[in-house]
């Protein structure tokens, strides 16, 4: 047993090395899973952010009373790159050009800029009388 323990004599230079690269090439094959995880969290937020935006418009627009309802433009957080928001205001719900007296169809759109792309998120609701 004495003779074991002596030919023991730790990590060689080579082994450290294989150690390093072994690691190395596991670094670098999951270094970029996690960056495209990060990035994807990231679009994640800011399309939730223009959900919310819009849901929160929403309900401003239901609780206004409805002869006061127009369509325009609204606020967005700054939070929401390049973002902006329009509402659109329509008395024509079946989309067949006659015009509805005791009900409107509000539309909520937020713009916003993901990878140099435009995007939008969209709800639409009905708003009776």
């Amino acid at each position: 047993m004495r003779e074991i323990l002596e030919n023991e004599r730790g990590i060689t230079l080579m082994e450290i090395i294989i150690l390093v690269v072994v690691a190395s090439i596991f670094i670098l094959g999951v270094l970029p899973l996690i960056t495209e995880n990060m990035v994807g969290n990231n679009e994640s937020k800011t399309r939730l952010q223009a959900y919310e935006s819009a849901q929160q418009e929403l309900e401003t627009l239901r609780n206004t009373s409805f002869d006061s309802l127009a369509s325009g433009t609204f606020s967005v957080p700054s939070s929401i790159p390049g973002g902006n928001g329009v509402i659109t205001i329509s008395n024509d719900i079946n989309g067949d050009g006659q015009a509805e007296t005791n009900i409107v169809k509000a539309k909520v759109d937020v713009n916003f800029t993901e990878k140099n792309q435009n995007e939008t998120v969209t709800l639409t609701t009905l708003i009776a009388k």
